[in-house]
């Protein structure tokens, strides 16, 4: 007796045929080294699928009729479920001028990010609405592609991977007096780096890190504005009296390998703050308390990306932290956004997040400030320069 096939079961099947026909390739996951191997997952009649280069996704491809079908895997999770951040990250290759239909299989999870098309050196610009459909309920989209001369590459955001960082914190050298150090290295042995700015004698401290999480862009701009913001004229007032530390890459091989939400541990960084089992939280921490010592913790931010604009903080009448500045952010974020962005209020020492780490280590006011998937590059960047000029006015008063 036969039984109807699922639309999931039906694209296993389909998957585990090409499987068997060799056109499959394996997960990214269990090659280490990207570098390694040339990467066309997969070809026909002249089109070429590749993933080596940084911030590719972890794939699986099988030419199927007039398309090609990219699996999209998550990264291995050693502790807990993955959350839902299916990142892709591809290149096309073909005769200049042809239409070409790629289709992202997401298994059990749903399309999230807008796709991003780049050639060359070029812009990156997103791919219009008519040209990608989603179907079983957001498990499959399919991107319609019109291949120029080049690969093409797609992503789920602009790519913003170690070389574009490392060009980011070489232009604030260029034009700030701050110092940059490597505080320890990845798992994969990348360096980890951080920026030092203000007085070495200076009264507060303030922190201010994001990529914990390797697709979240926008939060990734937004704390660059932050940080420009603060290092410019706005922060001169209080710069003799406040230091403080950026990190602008947490997790370099998560962002690097295309992972989803962890590094090459198989963690979610930002849920390894109280159990500190990945080298790069513990190298944050020992910088962290090192700069820490004889200071007062003013403000501790980190910045993400999720499906809406928000703001994650600590109970505004918590006992013995000093509310004014998330306060002030919050007034100033109602008046100045609309819709406003939520206020989730909330601490729980056991999901070992960065913001509850700093309440409980230095009874310091953190706040995970998350910007929509969606927002465009001029909003994420406003939110970073309003978070800037809220806090240099606090700072001010003291």
């Amino acid at each position: 007796m036969m039984f109807p096939q699922t639309a999931k079961q039906r694209r296993f099947a389909g998957a585990v045929f090409f499987c068997i026909l060799g056109a499959c390739a394996t997960p990214q996951s269990v090659e280490p080294e990207r570098a390694e191997a040339e990467r066309v997952l997969c070809e026909r009649d002249g089109v070429s699928i590749r993933t080596d280069f940084s911030g590719a996704g972890q794939h699986g491809c099988a030419p199927r009729a007039e398309e090609f079908v990219l699996t999209v895997w998550p990264e291995p999770a050693l502790i807990g479920r993955i959350n839902p951040s299916p990142w892709y990250g591809f290149s096309v290759e073909g005769e200049a001028g042809q239409s070409v239909d790629v289709v992202l299989d997401y298994g059990s999870h749903q399309h999230r990010y807008a796709p991003w098309t780049r050639t060359g050196t070029g812009d990156w610009v997103r791919l219009s609405d008519d040209e990608v459909k989603t179907e079983d309920d957001g498990r499959i989209a399919r991107l319609t592609l019109a291949l120029p001369e080049g690969p093409l590459r797609v992503a789920g955001q602009p790519i913003f991977a170690e070389r574009e960082v490392a060009d980011f914190v070489a232009g604030i050298e260029d034009r700030f007096d701050v110092e940059r150090v490597t505080y320890g290295t990845s798992a994969q042995g990348r360096p980890l780096t951080a920026i030092l700015a203000g007085a070495e004698d200076a009264k507060h401290l303030v922190v201010a890190l994001t990529r914990q999480h390797p697709p979240e862009l926008n939060g990734a701009l937004a704390f660059n504005a932050f940080v420009e913001t603060v290092l410019g004229d706005t922060g001169d007032p209080v710069r003799p009296n406040t230091r403080y530390v950026f990190f602008p890459m947490m997790n370099p091989d998560g962002v690097e390998n295309g992972y989803w939400r962890h590094g090459m541990g198989g963690v979610d960084l930002n849920r390894d703050w109280f159990a500190v089992s990945q080298p790069e939280v513990e190298a944050a921490q020992a910088l962290i308390r090192q700069e820490a010592e004889g200071r007062n913790m003013f403000a501790f931010l980190d910045f993400h990306s999720t499906w809406r604009t928000l703001v994650y903080f600590h109970p505004f009448d918590t006992e013995g932290a000093d509310s004014r500045y998330p306060e002030a952010l919050k007034a100033a974020m109602d008046m100045e956004f609309d819709p406003q962005p939520d206020w989730i209020s909330s601490h729980n020492d056991g999901k070992g997040t960065s913001k509850n780490w700093a309440l409980t280590e230095f009874n310091t006011p953190g706040m995970t400030i998350e910007l929509g998937d969606l927002v465009s590059e001029a909003e994420a960047k406003r939110v970073g320069e309003l978070t800037a000029d809220v806090l240099v006015s606090a700072l001010a008063g003291e």
